[in-house]
């Protein structure tokens, strides 16, 4: 993979985490990890490859985890933290959109039944938002409730393989 697309493609995750309310290395480990040729990924490697501190590394992977978008990773023989990239990350963030639409359709519902009848552009509004979200959230869940994941998300994940 050439260097410098990876890089850009990272630095467009690290940007579109960050406009979610994200830290911005958050989105640099996610997508460094993702598209990593390695495995797995000490905390040292990632410092390191990064260029920043094991400390940020350290803070951001723990959010990392319970985000679900990857997981420490045990590797025999080794006593360093490793991680990966989690299989079952877009699984994690289509649930997370799922909830966040139905709260809004939720919202919407709520906001339609205070103007029964009404035809304002307000209650329109409303009526268009809870339809769209209620869809939307609707075949988000069909998406992934037809099949279960590998594994738990968030957990601790045995590596097969040797170690690194």
């Amino acid at each position: 993979m050439d260097s410098q697309v990876r890089a850009e493609y990272v630095e467009r995750w690290a940007r579109t985490l960050e406009a979610q309310g994200e830290p911005r290395i958050a989105g640099r480990i996610f997508a460094h990890l993702a598209t990593a040729d390695e495995p797995h990924l000490s905390l040292a490697e990632l410092a390191e490859q990064l260029g920043v501190s094991r400390g940020s590394i350290s803070t951001n992977t723990r959010r990392l985890i319970d985000m679900g978008l990857i997981s420490r990773v045990l590797v025999p023989g080794s006593r360093r933290e490793h991680y990966a990239a989690d299989p079952a990350a877009a699984r994690g963030m289509i649930e997370r959109a799922a909830a966040a639409s139905r709260a809004l359709e939720a919202l919407a519902v709520e906001g339609v039944e205070l103007l029964p009848g009404s035809t304002t552009p307000g209650a329109q509004s409303l009526r268009l938002m809870a339809d769209v979200y209620g869809r939307l959230a609707g075949s988000l869940e069909q998406t992934t409730s037809h099949d279960a994941p590998d594994h738990a998300p968030h957990e601790t994940r045995q590596l097969e393989t040797g170690a690194r």
